[in-house]
């Protein structure tokens, strides 16, 4: 089967990603303000990445590891825009940080929403797919960690992406 993919990364990988950035967003608001509720992003981060490493360990634990990980992804944004519209924010920083987190978190649901169309049945015959297609998959061969991680060039422009949009 093949599995539902945006800029060749699969929902697992995202997660990861995801993780990454929320927890990247944590420590850098936490080194340039001192407060402790800065680190609210590390802690869905954790789960986030956390989940997303299970999902690629035990393919099994796929559907439940994601399933926690968009709940993790709904907390963290109606957290950050419950805090945001409420004004219940201490200073303007830590109001640009509760929108950033909702904004990654949005977007990591709104991935997995397009794996959840991708997957859907397209009758009431078939059974829902999480994020695989019917179509078979050329290489039925056990994924090697090399596969999952992506070649250099694959993981340059995220990254790049990244330390601009948080430099």
């Amino acid at each position: 089967m093949s599995r539902y993919a945006i800029a060749g990364f699969n929902m697992p990988q995202l997660s990861i990603m995801t993780g990454g950035m929320l927890a990247t967003l944590g420590i850098a608001f936490f080194a340039a303000t001192d407060y402790v509720t800065a680190l609210f992003p590390l802690l869905f981060g954790a789960f986030i990445a956390g989940a997303g490493g299970v999902s690629i360990a035990k393919p099994s634990l796929n559907a439940a590891s994601m399933h926690f990980a968009f709940l993790m992804s709904s907390i963290s944004v109606l957290l950050g825009l419950g805090t945001a519209l409420t004004g219940s924010w201490v200073t303007t920083t830590s109001l640009i940080e509760q929108a950033m987190m909702s904004v990654i978190g949005a977007g990591h649901i709104a991935a997995g929403y397009g794996a959840y169309l991708y997957g859907k049945p397209s009758s009431d015959n078939d059974v829902q797919t999480c994020g695989t297609s019917p179509v078979i998959d050329t290489n039925p061969e056990p994924t090697r960690i090399s596969d999952i991680i992506g070649t250099p060039e694959e993981r340059i422009t995220p990254a790049a992406v990244f330390a601009i949009v948080t430099d």
